[in-house]
Protein backbone atom coordinates (compact mmCIF):
# COMPACT_ATOMS: atom_id res chain seq x y z
CA UNK A 1 0.00 0.00 0.00
CA UNK A 2 1.12 3.45 -0.87
CA UNK A 3 1.85 6.00 1.95
CA UNK A 4 -0.15 8.06 1.14
CA UNK A 5 -3.50 5.37 1.15
CA UNK A 6 -1.95 4.05 4.39
CA UNK A 7 -1.95 8.00 5.78
CA UNK A 8 -5.66 8.61 4.55
CA UNK A 9 -6.72 5.01 6.27
CA UNK A 10 -4.63 6.28 9.34
CA UNK A 11 -6.87 9.26 9.65
CA UNK A 12 -10.11 7.49 9.46
CA UNK A 13 -9.48 4.61 11.53
CA UNK A 14 -7.49 6.00 14.35
CA UNK A 15 -7.24 9.83 14.00
CA UNK A 16 -11.07 10.99 12.84
CA UNK A 17 -12.60 9.00 15.75
CA UNK A 18 -10.07 10.80 18.58
CA UNK A 19 -10.63 14.39 16.84
CA UNK A 20 -14.72 13.98 16.61
CA UNK A 21 -14.83 12.58 20.29
CA UNK A 22 -12.18 15.16 22.55
CA UNK A 23 -12.68 18.31 19.84
CA UNK A 24 -16.36 17.89 18.04
CA UNK A 25 -16.47 22.04 17.84
CA UNK A 26 -13.44 21.89 16.36
CA UNK A 27 -14.19 19.64 13.05
CA UNK A 28 -15.45 22.07 11.53
CA UNK A 29 -12.44 24.79 11.50
CA UNK A 30 -9.78 21.95 10.99
CA UNK A 31 -8.55 20.50 7.46
CA UNK A 32 -6.62 17.10 7.38
CA UNK A 33 -3.95 15.49 4.73
CA UNK A 34 -0.67 15.31 3.57
CA UNK A 35 0.86 17.43 0.87
CA UNK A 36 4.40 18.84 0.50
CA UNK A 37 8.10 16.68 0.56
CA UNK A 38 8.19 13.08 0.50
CA UNK A 39 7.78 10.81 -1.97
CA UNK A 40 4.65 9.60 -0.69
CA UNK A 41 2.88 12.86 -1.25
CA UNK A 42 3.22 12.74 -4.93
CA UNK A 43 2.41 8.82 -5.23
CA UNK A 44 6.12 7.93 -6.12
CA UNK A 45 7.46 5.79 -3.02
CA UNK A 46 8.57 2.53 -3.12
CA UNK A 47 10.14 -0.27 -0.90
CA UNK A 48 13.27 1.68 -0.74
CA UNK A 49 11.58 4.94 0.49
CA UNK A 50 11.28 3.19 3.56
CA UNK A 51 14.51 3.59 4.92
CA UNK A 52 14.26 6.93 6.04
CA UNK A 53 11.87 9.75 7.07
CA UNK A 54 8.93 7.26 6.36
CA UNK A 55 5.98 6.53 8.96
CA UNK A 56 2.70 6.42 9.16
CA UNK A 57 0.88 9.27 10.03
CA UNK A 58 -1.27 12.90 8.49
CA UNK A 59 -1.20 16.67 9.53
CA UNK A 60 -3.63 18.50 11.14
CA UNK A 61 -4.46 22.22 9.70
CA UNK A 62 -5.53 25.02 11.69
CA UNK A 63 -6.82 28.67 10.86
CA UNK A 64 -5.36 31.58 12.42
CA UNK A 65 -5.57 31.63 16.40
CA UNK A 66 -8.37 33.98 16.50
CA UNK A 67 -10.78 30.72 15.52
CA UNK A 68 -8.18 28.33 16.98
CA UNK A 69 -6.41 29.28 20.36
CA UNK A 70 -2.54 28.17 20.63
CA UNK A 71 -4.28 26.30 23.62
CA UNK A 72 -6.19 24.49 21.42
CA UNK A 73 -3.49 23.94 18.85
CA UNK A 74 -1.40 22.29 22.17
CA UNK A 75 -4.30 19.84 23.52
CA UNK A 76 -4.76 18.94 19.73
CA UNK A 77 -0.81 17.67 19.03
CA UNK A 78 -0.92 16.09 22.60
CA UNK A 79 -4.04 13.69 21.02
CA UNK A 80 -1.96 13.56 17.58
CA UNK A 81 1.06 11.97 19.85
CA UNK A 82 -1.36 9.85 21.52
CA UNK A 83 -2.25 7.95 18.42
CA UNK A 84 -0.67 4.44 17.85
CA UNK A 85 3.16 4.30 17.17
CA UNK A 86 2.50 1.33 15.11
CA UNK A 87 0.05 0.97 12.32
CA UNK A 88 0.46 -1.18 9.46
CA UNK A 89 3.71 -2.27 10.03
CA UNK A 90 5.46 0.94 10.33
CA UNK A 91 6.39 2.69 13.62
CA UNK A 92 6.55 6.34 14.03
CA UNK A 93 10.21 7.63 14.79
CA UNK A 94 10.77 9.41 18.05
CA UNK A 95 13.20 12.28 16.29
CA UNK A 96 12.12 14.25 13.77
CA UNK A 97 13.55 13.45 10.11
CA UNK A 98 16.33 16.09 8.72
CA UNK A 99 13.76 17.99 6.80
CA UNK A 100 11.49 18.65 9.93
CA UNK A 101 8.62 16.57 11.19
CA UNK A 102 6.03 16.27 8.30
CA UNK A 103 3.13 14.95 10.27
CA UNK A 104 1.11 16.45 12.94
CA UNK A 105 -0.21 19.70 13.67
CA UNK A 106 0.10 22.72 11.48
CA UNK A 107 -1.07 26.23 11.17
CA UNK A 108 -2.28 26.42 7.30
CA UNK A 109 -0.45 29.65 6.88
CA UNK A 110 2.71 28.92 7.96
CA UNK A 111 2.45 25.54 5.95
CA UNK A 112 2.13 28.04 2.32
CA UNK A 113 4.05 30.27 3.94
CA UNK A 114 7.39 27.42 4.04
CA UNK A 115 6.00 26.21 0.00
CA UNK A 116 5.63 29.55 -1.52
CA UNK A 117 6.50 32.04 0.64
CA UNK A 118 2.70 33.23 1.18
CA UNK A 119 0.60 32.48 3.95
CA UNK A 120 -2.16 32.14 1.62
CA UNK A 121 -3.71 32.44 -2.07
CA UNK A 122 -1.10 34.12 -4.73
CA UNK A 123 -3.00 37.62 -5.91
CA UNK A 124 -1.65 37.64 -9.53
CA UNK A 125 1.53 36.57 -11.67
CA UNK A 126 4.05 38.19 -9.86
CA UNK A 127 3.19 35.68 -7.09
CA UNK A 128 3.68 32.58 -8.99
CA UNK A 129 6.78 33.53 -11.12
CA UNK A 130 8.53 34.22 -7.05
CA UNK A 131 7.89 30.26 -6.38
CA UNK A 132 10.30 28.14 -7.89
CA UNK A 133 8.38 24.93 -9.78
CA UNK A 134 9.37 22.19 -7.76
CA UNK A 135 8.32 24.01 -4.58
CA UNK A 136 5.11 25.11 -6.48
CA UNK A 137 4.46 21.28 -7.47
CA UNK A 138 4.35 20.61 -3.47
CA UNK A 139 1.98 23.34 -2.84
CA UNK A 140 -0.34 20.92 -4.43
CA UNK A 141 0.34 17.83 -4.28
CA UNK A 142 -0.91 15.11 -2.08
CA UNK A 143 -4.34 15.22 -0.74
CA UNK A 144 -6.59 16.52 1.50
CA UNK A 145 -8.85 13.91 3.63
CA UNK A 146 -11.23 16.15 4.94
CA UNK A 147 -11.89 19.96 5.10
CA UNK A 148 -14.35 21.50 7.38
CA UNK A 149 -13.49 25.11 6.82
CA UNK A 150 -13.01 24.62 3.39
CA UNK A 151 -10.04 27.11 3.80
CA UNK A 152 -6.78 24.87 3.22
CA UNK A 153 -8.45 23.48 0.04
CA UNK A 154 -9.08 26.97 -0.98
CA UNK A 155 -5.66 27.87 -1.05
CA UNK A 156 -4.55 25.01 -2.60
CA UNK A 157 -6.72 25.27 -5.67
CA UNK A 158 -5.56 28.75 -6.26
CA UNK A 159 -2.13 28.00 -6.21
CA UNK A 160 -2.99 25.17 -8.59
CA UNK A 161 -4.80 27.33 -11.45
CA UNK A 162 -1.80 29.55 -12.44
CA UNK A 163 -3.21 32.65 -15.09
CA UNK A 164 -2.66 32.12 -18.28
CA UNK A 165 -0.05 34.33 -19.03
CA UNK A 166 2.25 32.46 -16.20
CA UNK A 167 1.70 29.19 -18.34
CA UNK A 168 3.12 30.90 -21.11
CA UNK A 169 5.83 32.56 -19.76
CA UNK A 170 7.14 29.55 -18.05
CA UNK A 171 6.73 27.61 -20.58
CA UNK A 172 8.36 30.29 -23.85
CA UNK A 173 11.22 30.03 -21.11
CA UNK A 174 11.56 26.38 -20.60
CA UNK A 175 11.51 26.35 -24.52
CA UNK A 176 14.24 28.27 -24.83
CA UNK A 177 16.49 26.49 -22.16
CA UNK A 178 15.61 23.27 -24.05
CA UNK A 179 16.84 24.79 -27.37
CA UNK A 180 19.95 26.82 -25.74
CA UNK A 181 21.21 23.48 -23.88
CA UNK A 182 20.05 20.89 -25.97
CA UNK A 183 20.00 21.92 -29.74
CA UNK A 184 23.23 24.30 -29.26
CA UNK A 185 25.39 23.26 -26.88
CA UNK A 186 24.77 19.34 -26.49
CA UNK A 187 25.28 18.86 -29.39
CA UNK A 188 28.55 21.13 -29.96
CA UNK A 189 30.06 19.29 -26.70
CA UNK A 190 29.75 16.12 -28.28
CA UNK A 191 31.92 17.20 -31.27
CA UNK A 192 34.01 18.84 -28.85
CA UNK A 193 34.58 15.18 -27.60
CA UNK A 194 34.04 17.18 -24.14
CA UNK A 195 31.97 14.29 -22.50
CA UNK A 196 31.96 15.78 -18.95
CA UNK A 197 29.83 19.14 -20.37
CA UNK A 198 28.20 17.30 -22.37
CA UNK A 199 26.48 15.19 -19.84
CA UNK A 200 26.26 18.42 -17.62
CA UNK A 201 24.04 20.29 -20.99
CA UNK A 202 22.10 17.10 -21.37
CA UNK A 203 21.06 17.08 -17.81
CA UNK A 204 20.12 20.53 -18.22
CA UNK A 205 17.95 20.05 -21.48
CA UNK A 206 16.11 16.98 -19.60
CA UNK A 207 15.05 18.98 -17.06
CA UNK A 208 13.78 21.63 -19.28
CA UNK A 209 11.92 19.23 -21.30
CA UNK A 210 10.47 17.42 -18.36
CA UNK A 211 9.02 21.31 -17.23
CA UNK A 212 8.10 22.08 -20.78
CA UNK A 213 5.97 18.46 -20.81
CA UNK A 214 4.48 19.94 -17.71
CA UNK A 215 3.28 23.09 -18.37
CA UNK A 216 1.84 22.04 -21.82
CA UNK A 217 -0.51 20.59 -19.55
CA UNK A 218 -0.27 23.12 -16.84
CA UNK A 219 1.51 21.90 -14.29
CA UNK A 220 4.25 22.56 -12.54
CA UNK A 221 7.23 19.42 -12.46
CA UNK A 222 8.93 18.10 -9.42
CA UNK A 223 12.60 18.63 -8.11
CA UNK A 224 15.23 16.66 -10.24
CA UNK A 225 15.21 13.48 -8.13
CA UNK A 226 11.01 12.67 -9.77
CA UNK A 227 11.06 15.11 -13.21
CA UNK A 228 11.99 12.19 -15.00
CA UNK A 229 9.21 9.75 -12.57
CA UNK A 230 6.23 12.58 -13.34
CA UNK A 231 6.10 11.84 -16.81
CA UNK A 232 4.59 8.75 -16.05
CA UNK A 233 1.64 11.20 -14.58
CA UNK A 234 1.01 12.15 -18.15
CA UNK A 235 -0.74 9.28 -20.15
CA UNK A 236 1.03 10.70 -23.26
CA UNK A 237 4.78 10.52 -22.11
CA UNK A 238 5.55 7.59 -22.47
CA UNK A 239 7.44 8.05 -25.41
CA UNK A 240 9.20 11.59 -24.46
CA UNK A 241 10.15 9.68 -21.13
CA UNK A 242 12.18 7.05 -22.61
CA UNK A 243 14.10 9.52 -25.20
CA UNK A 244 15.07 11.35 -22.03
CA UNK A 245 16.19 8.41 -20.22
CA UNK A 246 18.27 7.36 -22.93
CA UNK A 247 19.74 11.12 -23.70
CA UNK A 248 21.16 11.06 -20.10
CA UNK A 249 22.29 7.48 -20.61
CA UNK A 250 24.18 7.70 -23.88
CA UNK A 251 22.20 4.64 -25.14
CA UNK A 252 21.48 5.01 -28.96
CA UNK A 253 20.96 2.82 -31.46
CA UNK A 254 23.27 4.16 -34.15
CA UNK A 255 25.49 6.25 -32.27
CA UNK A 256 24.06 9.73 -32.85
CA UNK A 257 23.23 10.92 -29.78
CA UNK A 258 22.16 14.50 -31.07
CA UNK A 259 18.91 12.49 -33.20
CA UNK A 260 17.87 11.59 -29.92
CA UNK A 261 17.57 15.52 -28.98
CA UNK A 262 16.16 16.43 -32.38
CA UNK A 263 13.35 14.09 -31.71
CA UNK A 264 12.34 15.08 -27.95
CA UNK A 265 12.78 18.43 -29.65
CA UNK A 266 10.12 17.64 -31.75
CA UNK A 267 7.86 15.94 -29.59
CA UNK A 268 7.55 18.72 -27.37
CA UNK A 269 7.18 21.30 -29.94
CA UNK A 270 4.33 19.05 -32.18
CA UNK A 271 2.71 19.02 -28.03
CA UNK A 272 2.82 22.83 -28.40
CA UNK A 273 1.53 23.48 -31.62
CA UNK A 274 -1.42 21.11 -30.62
CA UNK A 275 -2.47 22.65 -27.86
CA UNK A 276 -1.58 25.57 -28.33
CA UNK A 277 -3.04 27.02 -32.04
CA UNK A 278 -1.34 30.30 -32.20
CA UNK A 279 1.83 28.10 -32.55
CA UNK A 280 0.87 25.87 -35.31
CA UNK A 281 2.86 27.47 -37.98
CA UNK A 282 5.93 27.38 -35.51
CA UNK A 283 9.04 24.92 -37.19
CA UNK A 284 11.38 25.10 -34.15
CA UNK A 285 11.51 25.48 -30.23
CA UNK A 286 12.35 29.27 -30.46
CA UNK A 287 10.18 30.28 -32.74
CA UNK A 288 7.06 28.69 -30.47
CA UNK A 289 8.51 30.45 -27.76
CA UNK A 290 8.12 33.76 -29.20
CA UNK A 291 4.90 32.87 -30.35
CA UNK A 292 3.66 32.12 -26.94
CA UNK A 293 5.32 35.25 -25.14
CA UNK A 294 3.51 37.45 -28.16
CA UNK A 295 0.46 36.37 -26.71
CA UNK A 296 0.76 37.46 -22.99
CA UNK A 297 -1.56 39.85 -21.99
CA UNK A 298 0.35 41.74 -19.29
CA UNK A 299 2.26 44.04 -20.97
CA UNK A 300 4.93 43.80 -18.38
CA UNK A 301 5.16 40.06 -18.43
CA UNK A 302 5.14 40.02 -22.05
CA UNK A 303 8.27 42.15 -22.11
CA UNK A 304 10.02 40.95 -19.69
CA UNK A 305 12.77 38.16 -20.89
CA UNK A 306 11.96 35.26 -22.22
CA UNK A 307 13.48 33.12 -19.22
CA UNK A 308 11.99 35.75 -16.25
CA UNK A 309 9.66 33.27 -15.32
CA UNK A 310 12.00 29.72 -15.19
CA UNK A 311 15.04 31.60 -12.82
Amino acid sequence: MKGLEISKAFWEECGRPVIEERFPELMGLIAVGLVGAGSECYGYDDDISRDHDFEHGFCIYLPDEERVSRRQEFLLGRAYESLPKEYMGLRRSLFNPAGGNRHGVFRTAEVYRGMTGLPGKPEGWRDFLRVPDEALAEAINGEVFYDGLGEFSAIREAWSNPPRDVVLKKLCGYLIRMSQTGEYNYVRCLKRGDEASAQLAAAEFVRASVSAWGWIHNRPSPYYKWCLRSLGDYGDAAGLEKLLRDILTGRTANGDRGALVNDACGMILAAVRETFPECAGAQDLQRAAMMLNDRIGDGVLRNMGPLAAIG
